[in-house]
């Protein structure tokens, strides 16, 4: 990929322009509709476009069977195709159920999973919803642990805590060698962060010590992200979608976009970032940890919740990264320089634990 600026802007720009064209579309249906013939399922003709991005970009086509997603990821996203696959194939009925995909142009074509959790129902009607999602979740996350190597072969990133201290070093390094109106550090916040690194590096020690094995990290869990087509006790039926941001890591480390989004919906929160006391929302935490409760004492658990939301403060930086690492500088100014704003919640005194 070019690495003169000017150029990634235009490599970003005939994305968006790609994904949108005319003859990206014919391309995706005639790829789509040979994915579907051999099961015996027809396109009807209809389409939408319903969400482009620059990292990513979904079809949604209408057959003789139902509704069916078609999606292209970015280069930094590209492994999702491959993930969803395995997943598909390791644990049936987590994410959506597979019909095609094109692992060397990062394409994948599922069907459709039901209305989408955030439209079922406003946000104080969702806790039954979490509390019975995330042991189901969280019980998928270990019994996915048998199955790193085949989950790292498809070029998902490791944020794991040994190698979380190497990633912020670099990063750091990245951003306080940028200007500060291009996403770059001044020179007083990068002197902040590298005062924390010794502490930082204790916390993910702390973790890599404790015995939760590294597994599958989704990294942004939210109502935007689980399709639910059935009925509240039935959380079998609901599906987890959008694998683009996640990583192989410490599986507490998904409580932090988690548990930030359901109190940011829920009015507890006057960002989408911070502490998190309702005890509504340390109830779906508490949910979340059962089927972790072999592994260590409830006291230990929250505390590896709260070093794990705090060390996750870099994988939430680090995933942006790699979604926009292609995107003309605007994306970030658009997004408020994601990157930097995440390194920087490293910071704040709710991600500080004693």
């Amino acid at each position: 990929m070019p690495t003169d600026p000017a150029a990634q802007d235009l490599v970003a720009h005939d994305f968006l322009t790609l994904w949108t064209s005319s003859a990206f579309v014919v391309e995706a249906r005639a790829w789509v509709a040979a994915q579907l013939a051999p099961r015996g399922i027809r396109l009807t003709g209809e389409l939408e476009l319903p969400h482009t991005r620059v990292w990513s970009s979904t079809i949604k086509f209408e057959t003789t069977a139902g509704r069916v997603w078609f999606k292209v990821n970015g280069i930094g996203t590209a492994y999702e195709a491959e993930l969803i696959a395995v997943l598909d194939e390791l644990r049936p009925g987590l994410a959506p159920d597979v019909l095609g995909h094109d692992n060397a142009r990062g394409w994948s074509l599922t069907r459709d999973a039901g209305p989408v959790l955030r439209s079922i129902a406003g946000p104080e009607a969702l806790w039954q919803h979490w509390e019975r999602l995330l042991p189901r979740y969280g019980q998928a996350q270990l019994d996915l642990t048998a199955n790193r190597t085949r989950l790292a072969s498809t070029g998902i990133p490791d944020r794991s805590p040994l190698q979380l201290p190497l990633e912020y070093r670099r990063l750091l390094g990245d951003l306080a060698a940028k200007p500060l109106d291009q996403g770059g550090l001044s020179r007083q916040q990068a002197s902040a962060l590298e005062r924390l690194l010794p502490t930082y590096d204790d916390w993910c020690a702390e973790l890599a010590a404790s015995p939760l094995p590294d597994t599958l990290q989704h990294d942004d869990l939210h109502s935007n992200n689980v399709c639910w087509p059935g009925t509240p006790v039935d959380p079998s039926s609901a599906r987890i979608i959008d694998w683009g941001d996640s990583c192989v890591g410490y599986p507490l480390g998904t409580m932090l976009a988690t548990l930030n989004s359901i109190a940011f919906h829920a009015g507890m929160l006057h960002n989408d970032r911070g502490d998190i006391e309702d005890p509504r929302v340390l109830g779906i935490r508490d949910a979340y940890l059962e089927p972790f409760t072999g592994f260590g004492s409830r006291k230990e658990l929250v505390r590896w919740v709260a070093l794990a939301r705090s060390t996750g403060c870099l994988t939430r930086a680090l995933s942006w990264e790699r979604a926009v690492q292609h995107a003309p500088a605007s994306v970030a100014v658009e997004y408020e320089f994601p990157v930097r704003a995440w390194l920087m919640e490293l910071l704040e005194p709710w991600a500080n634990v004693d």
